[in-house]
C-alpha cells in the first residue's frame, strides 16, 4: 500500500483546489487580515468580526481565506462573532477523501484544517448552517487542536421525513405529508437537497447554483414515533424494501406510497428515508485523519449527512459536551444519518464525557479496528490483502513499523505471534501488499484476517446520555482498557455490543479489559430486530455451531440499574473472565415483550464466569432465568442471586 500521505501529500504541501475566479478576492481578504490580528495573553488571535462576516450570505470564502492566513502567520486562535453563518459548496475547496465506514469521493469543505498545529477555533455560540454535500470540518495531519462553542446544521436535511396521514389495507398503500423539498419522478420519490432560494440563483442562474444529481430516493428507511421521538416500537415489522417503492403525488406535499410491507404503519408515524445504502454517508460533520491531541468542546451537531464525527488513524481525542441533538423547534426526527461518533484505528485515549447523543440512525459510538482479508498468499513473507466492505475501500490499514497479527477466519483466533509490517504497498483501493518481518508459512489461509495491534485505543466514556436512536448505544471493540460509567442509556437495539467479524464490516478487535458500571439503562431492545440483548457479546463466527477458543476476556458489568420491558438482558459468547454482579434489574410495562420466551441470561462457550449479587424485580414475581451451554466451564452463580436457579 502506498502511504496515504503520498496521495494526500505532506501537510505543508497539501493543495486544495480553489476556483480561479476567487483568487483576487482571496488576495483582498489577505490584505485586510494583515491589519486585524491582535495578541492576547501572548497568543495571536484573528477575530472575524472585523470582516463583515455577519453580512455575508455565504461565508465560505471568508473562512477559508482566514484559515490560510492563520496558517501562514502562525495565528493560534480564530474567533467568530456570535451569529448565524451559511456555508455553500459553490466556492468551497475540495479534495478526494477515502473515509472509512462512509462514502468516498470528492468532498468540499469550509474548514480545511490540513497541517494545523496548536490551533483553536471558537465559534462563540454561533450557528453554522451548511448546504448540499459538504464536510464542514476536515482535520488532517493536525495536532493540538481545539474546536469549541459552535452549532452545526443543514438548511435541508439528508433525510426525507413524511407523516403518515392515511392507509389503505385493501390496496396496501399509505399516504405521507412531506415538508422537506422533494420531487416525484417516474413514480419514484426523491429528497431534493438543494434550496430553491440559493443566493447564487439570481446572480448566476439556476443551473450554476444547483448541485446536480443531489437527490436521494427513499432507500434505507425506518418509521419514527413523534410521540416518543424515537423509532416505532417493534419497528422492523413496518420495514419497506429499499427497491420497488412506487410514489404518486396526490397534491402538493401529499404523496401516496405503494410497496410490499409486512404491516402498514400507524397513522401519525413518520417515514424516514435516507437514500441508497452506498450513497447516504456523504457528509459527516467532522472528518479526522492522522491527527492527535484533539478536543471538541461544547458543540452541537443538529444534523449531518453521515456521522457526527469520524476519526481514523489518529490518537488522543476528547469529546466534552459534544452533542448530536435535535435543534429545538426544528420539527425533525433525525440528527445524524449514521453514528453520532465513530473511531477506527485510533490509539492513545478516547474520552467521551458530558455528551448527549439522540435520534441518530445508527450508534452513539463505535470504537474498533478493521480486519483486512487475505486475498492471495504471495510468498513466505508477503500477502495481498483486501478491504471487504465497500464502505472501507481505500482504508488505511497500516504502515511500515506497525505490529499486526493474522486471525483465523473461522474462529477469529490468532494464528501467528505479533508481526511487524516491513513494507506496505497499495495496489488500488481494494488490494494492498503487506510484507512481514517473519515468515508466515503454514500459518495463513485465504480469507483469514489481519489485525493491526498498534492502533488500539483506551476509552473513558462517562456521564453521557444516549436516547431515541436506531441501533445501539455503544459498540466497543478494543484490546485496551475501556471504562463506561455513569451514563443514561436507551437505544432501539442492544445497549452494548461487543463483537468482531470477518463476514461483512470486518471490524475488530476483541475486548481484553472492559468495565461497565454505574449506568442507568432504560427500555432498550424495542425494535424487534431478532437476537438482541441489552448486553450483547457475540463474536460473529462463520459457523456458530462449529468454533473454538475465546474471543474476549476480562469483562465486568456491575452496579448498573437496568429497566427493561423484555426478557433478554445478557448474551455472552466466548468470553474468558466475565463478571456480572450487583446489577438491579427492574421489569417495566412500557411495552409488551417482543421475545417473552428468551432467557434473561445466556452463557455460551465462556470460561471463568461469576454471576452474583444481582436483583431482578419482575412483574409476575418470578425468578430470573439463565442458560449455560455445555461448552462453558467454571461458571459460578452465587446462591441467592436473581439468576441462581434454572426454571
Amino acid at each position: 500500500m502506498v502511504n496515504r500521505a503520498s496521495k494526500i501529500v505532506h501537510a505543508e504541501n497539501v493543495s486544495l483546489r480553489f476556483p480561479t475566479f476567487i483568487s483576487i478576492k482571496l488576495i483582498i481578504f489577505g490584505f485586510i487580515f494583515l491589519s486585524q490580528v491582535f495578541v492576547s495573553y501572548g497568543q495571536k488571535v484573528l477575530d472575524l468580526k472585523h470582516f463583515n462576516i455577519s453580512e455575508a450570505k455565504d461565508v465560505t470564502e471568508i473562512v477559508v481565506a482566514a484559515l490560510e492566513q492563520c496558517k501562514e502567520e502562525g495565528i493560534s486562535t480564530l474567533v467568530f462573532p456570535k451569529g448565524t453563518y451559511h456555508f455553500y459548496p459553490t466556492f468551497a475547496p475540495e479534495r478526494f477523501c477515502e473515509i472509512t465506514n462512509n462514502d468516498n469521493g470528492l468532498k468540499r469543505t469550509a474548514f480545511p484544517l490540513i497541517g494545523f498545529h496548536n490551533f483553536v477555533i471558537d465559534g462563540n455560540g454561533s450557528d453554522f448552517i451548511f448546504h448540499g454535500r459538504m464536510v464542514p470540518f476536515m482535520i488532517e495531519h493536525c495536532s493540538n487542536i481545539k474546536i469549541t462553542n459552535l452549532n452545526i446544521d443543514w438548511e435541508v436535511p439528508f433525510t426525507l421525513e413524511g407523516l403518515v396521514v392515511a392507509t389503505d389495507a385493501d390496496k396496501n398503500t399509505f399516504d405521507i405529508a412531506i415538508k422537506t423539498p422533494y420531487t416525484v419522478e417516474f413514480g419514484h420519490l426523491y429528497l431534493c437537497l438543494e434550496r430553491e432560494d440559493s443566493p447564487y440563483e439570481r446572480k448566476y442562474g439556476k443551473r450554476f447554483a444547483f448541485w446536480e444529481h443531489d437527490n436521494l430516493e427513499i432507500g434505507e428507511n425506518i418509521f419514527w414515533d413523534p410521540k416518543t421521538m424515537a423509532p416505532l416500537y417493534h419497528t422492523n415489522q413496518y420495514a419497506i424494501p429499499e427497491r420497488g417503492v412506487r410514489a404518486e403525488e396526490l397534491a402538493k406535499g401529499l404523496v401516496r406510497i405503494s410497496t410490499s410491507i409486512k404491516k402498514l404503519p400507524p397513522i401519525g408515524s413518520v417515514l424516514v428515508g435516507k437514500g441508497d445504502y452506498l450513497e447516504n454517508r456523504t457528509s459527516p460533520a467532522f472528518r479526522v485523519l492522522k491527527s492527535k491531541n484533539l478536543e471538541f468542546k461544547d458543540i452541537n451537531v443538529y444534523h449531518a449527512g453521515a456521522m457526527g464525527l469520524i476519526a481514523e488513524r489518529s490518537e488522543d481525542i476528547t469529546l466534552d459536551g459534544f452533542n448530536v441533538v435535535l435543534r429545538k423547534g426544528s420539527g425533525r426526527m433525525i440528527t445524524a444519518t449514521a453514528d453520532a461518533t465513530h473511531f477506527c484505528n485510533v490509539k492513545g485515549t478516547i474520552i467521551i464525557r458530558n455528551c448527549t447523543f439522540e435520534n441518530m440512525l445508527d450508534d452513539a459510538t463505535n470504537i474498533h479496528g478493521t480486519y483486512v482479508r487475505v486475498n492471495k498468499i504471495i510468498d513466505d513473507y508477503t500477502l495481498a490483502v483486501e478491504t471487504y466492505h465497500p464502505h472501507q475501500n481505500g482504508f488505511l490499514f497500516g504502515e511500515a513499523g506497525d505490529t499486526v497479527q493474522i486471525v483465523d477466519q473461522k474462529n477469529l483466533q490468532p494464528t501467528t505471534e505479533p508481526l511487524i509490517l516491513k513494507r506496505v504497498k497499495r495496489i488500488n483501493e481494494k488490494i494492498t501488499l503487506i510484507t512481514f518481518d517473519k515468515a508466515i508459512t503454514g500459518k495463513v489461509a485465504l480469507y483469514d484476517g489481519v489485525e493491526n495491534l498498534s492502533w488500539q485505543a483506551s476509552a473513558i466514556i462517562e456521564k453521557n446520555i444516549v436516547r431515541n436512536n436506531r441501533a445501539r448505544s455503544f459498540i466497543i471493540k478494543t484490546s485496551k482498557k475501556a471504562i463506561v460509567r455513569k451514563n443514561h442509556l436507551s437505544s432501539q437495539m442492544a445497549c452494548f455490543r461487543i463483537t468482531g467479524d470477518l463476514n461483512l464490516w470486518n471490524e475488530s478487535s476483541p475486548c481484553n479489559d472492559l468495565l461497565i458500571e454505574d449506568n442507568v439503562i432504560e427500555n432498550c431492545v424495542y425494535g424487534g430486530n431478532g437476537a438482541q440483548a441489552i448486553f450483547l457479546i457475540d463474536p460473529q463466527y462463520v459457523d456458530v455451531d462449529n468454533f473454538e477458543g475465546k474471543y474476549s476476556k476480562n469483562i465486568t458489568i456491575r452496579n448498573n440499574v437496568i429497566k427493561t420491558f423484555d426478557h433478554s438482558i445478557l448474551v455472552a459468547m466466548s468470553v474468558d473472565g466475565l463478571i456480572f454482579e450487583n446489577n438491579q434489574i427492574i421489569q417495566t410495562n412500557t411495552y409488551k415483550p417482543i421475545f417473552p420466551n428468551a432467557k434473561n441470561v445466556q452463557i455460551i462457550n465462556c470460561n471463568n464466569v461469576v454471576i452474583k449479587g444481582n436483583t431482578y424485580k419482575s412483574l409476575d414475581g418470578k425468578k430470573g432465568t439463565i442458560s449455560i451451554d455445555p461448552k462453558s466451564t467454571n461458571v459460578k452463580v452465587v446462591n441467592g442471586d436473581a439468576f441462581s436457579k434454572n426454571p
